[in-house]
């Protein structure tokens, strides 16, 4: 009889242990997936407000090299500076849930550059701001990417 108790308290104590076990692997596996549904969301939305911010930034510097006493002017000031505010929250949600140490550099890095284009005195020069731009964001937004594999 002595064995009978051994053999059902192993019998029972593996089954809770594989319950338990069960349970962990489900709870890490599903934690995993909501970081990563959390990753894709907020990268995706930085990217729109990285492309938000440099169109809003283009449009101002070519309005103020084309026509400078334009009176939407301001509006368009204003519309950069909301994208630009956009741009740092975005950035700064994306660093909370990033595993590399270099991805919100890369973005800041994609901000600035976009903060140049204020600085162009031609619309030849903008556009060369234009492309700088999108091959900065193209090696960030690799970055991101290589932060999703899992």
């Amino acid at each position: 009889m002595d064995s009978t108790v051994v053999v059902a308290a192993m019998g029972f104590a593996s089954t809770l242990l594989g319950v338990w076990l069960a349970a962990y692997w489900q709870r890490r596996s599903n934690r995993e997936i909501r970081i990563l549904d959390a990753k894709v969301r907020v990268y995706g939305d930085c990217a729109t407000a990285m492309y938000d911010y440099e169109r809003a930034t283009y449009n101002r510097v070519k309005t103020r090299l084309e026509s400078p006493a334009d009176p939407g002017r301001e509006e368009l000031r204003q519309e950069a500076y909301r994208c630009n505010a956009r741009v740092r929250s975005a950035i700064g949600q994306a660093a909370i849930l990033s595993s590399s140490d270099s991805l919100q550099a890369e973005l800041d890095s994609v901000r600035q550059a976009v903060g140049d284009l204020n600085k162009v005195e031609s619309i030849r020069d903008l556009k060369f701001g234009h492309e700088r731009v999108y091959d900065v964001l193209a090696g960030a937004l690799a970055r991101a990417r290589s932060d999703l594999k899992v």
